[in-house]
């Protein structure tokens, strides 16, 4: 059983078509889409604008103007409330790079020449008023519905502005009507909250990058691939279909142990393959995993074990060539990758369609399964859904590999 072993081991790693698919075209695959994708997530980024501020009699009358657009900017201030220049706390994400300029005229040529997106003035009641160049509006107007950094930006400034003006006007009211609420700290507080009603909490694991399903969706149709090595170990064994299988046939080892043994080899050159791939995915195309390193790696050798198992079903199917089973290794893949969601955003919606409406048709693919261990890794703080689903691929090998024997066990040849 050994040599047997050994030697599908070495078959395997002279198999160059096998090789090719289940290390080189992962990893061209995956490359192509880090190049591809890579700046996608740049572009999400908010960039800030590049705004002039009128710095004229109204503005040094609004010192909180002043303090609101130091904040948007990202600057501090010393307990004078005099401008640190430079000075950064802790800047994180900060809508406009602010120059200061005396005059309005000043603030249009700065637009007329472009060295400013936009500008700034403070009215006669201390209101901000918004001023955007003309191409810069227009252009953020087209790249709204692409989501574009400058549009976000923009609808973002554009909010915090009119959230400062309303609360200006409502706080400019109520002190009018009730003066004492000025020496109220209560009532200062509670003005502050209004910039808090909304905030950003993660739902995940951690965050995970906006194109990791492309690659696990790779990932899943590789997977599928690496049964080839299976169906030439079952067919390798069978004395119809290769002088190879005569000969093994009437050999002393049993068929049960040549069998084991192709599968045992199989699975190992099929885990080796995928991790190779998974190992380019995490660390050169750099799709981060969380911290969840071990976790991928028990689900690749899943994947791979559901992966040979399947491949010995297709092995054993009687009367079928040697080429037309290798043929399925190549079409199974790509068509049921199609539900996968690994050929763009078509198949991700109909991916995500399938799951949603007619959740037994994802349940029974197999790549669909495999793409979804990578899922549960990245998108539950729980390793629950993660050990479902590797129940759910050992419990399809274990109907693969019950098909496989049924299959092998009822084949008799009339003559050697």
């Amino acid at each position: 059983m050994w040599s047997t072993f050994v030697m599908t081991l070495k078959t395997n790693l002279r198999d160059r078509s096998a090789l090719f698919w289940l290390i080189v075209f992962p990893l061209v695959l995956s490359t192509l889409f880090a190049g591809m994708f890579g700046n996608l997530a740049d572009s999400y980024e908010i960039k800030p604008i590049a705004m002039a501020v009128v710095e004229d009699a109204n503005w040094k009358d609004a010192s909180v103007a002043s303090s609101f657009v130091d904040a948007l900017s990202g600057k501090t201030r010393t307990s004078d409330e005099s401008e640190t220049p430079g000075a950064h706390a802790d800047p994180g994400i900060h809508l406009i790079d602010a120059t200061a300029v005396d005059s309005l005229t000043q603030a249009r040529a700065a637009l007329a020449d472009g060295t400013a997106d936009g500008y700034l003035t403070v009215d006669s009641e201390g209101g901000l008023r918004l001023t955007l160049a003309s191409t810069v509006a227009g252009s953020a107007k087209d790249a709204m519905s692409s989501g574009s950094s400058k549009a976000v930006a923009i609808a973002a400034l554009g909010n915090a502005i009119g959230l400062y003006n309303r609360t200006d006007a409502v706080t400019r009211d109520l002190i009018a009507d009730n003066p004492q609420a000025a020496v109220s700290r209560s009532f200062w507080t509670s003005l502050g909250d209004t910039a808090g009603m909304t905030r950003e909490i993660q739902l995940t694991n951690f965050k995970p990058d906006a194109m990791a399903r492309y690659f696990y969706a790779l990932l899943g149709m590789a997977c599928l691939m690496a049964m080839g090595y299976s169906i030439t170990a079952v067919t390798t064994a069978q004395a119809n279909l290769s002088a190879l299988g005569l000969r093994r046939t009437v050999a002393p080892l049993g068929r049960g142990r040549q069998l084991m043994a192709g599968f045992l080899a199989s699975w190992l050159c099929a885990a080796t393959s995928l991790l190779i791939a998974l190992s380019y995915i995490r660390y050169v195309c750099g799709i981060a995993l969380g911290g969840r390193e071990p976790a991928a790696v028990i689900a690749v050798i899943t994947a791979s074990f559901m992966a040979c198992a399947f491949g010995t079903m297709i092995g054993a199917i009687p009367g079928l060539t040697h080429s037309v089973k290798m043929g399925l290794t190549s079409a199974i893949p790509c068509a049921l990758s199609l539900f996968s969601g690994l050929y763009g955003a078509f198949a991700m919606s109909l991916s995500e369609l399938i799951t949603r409406d007619a959740p037994v048709l994802a349940l029974i693919n197999p790549a669909q399964q495999v793409t979804n261990l990578f899922y549960d890794i990245l998108y539950f703080d729980s390793y629950r859904p993660f050990l479902t689903t590797c129940g759910i691929l050992l419990a399809m090998s274990a109907v693969f590999l019950i098909a496989g024997v049924i299959m092998l066990k009822e084949q008799r040849y009339e003559h050697l």
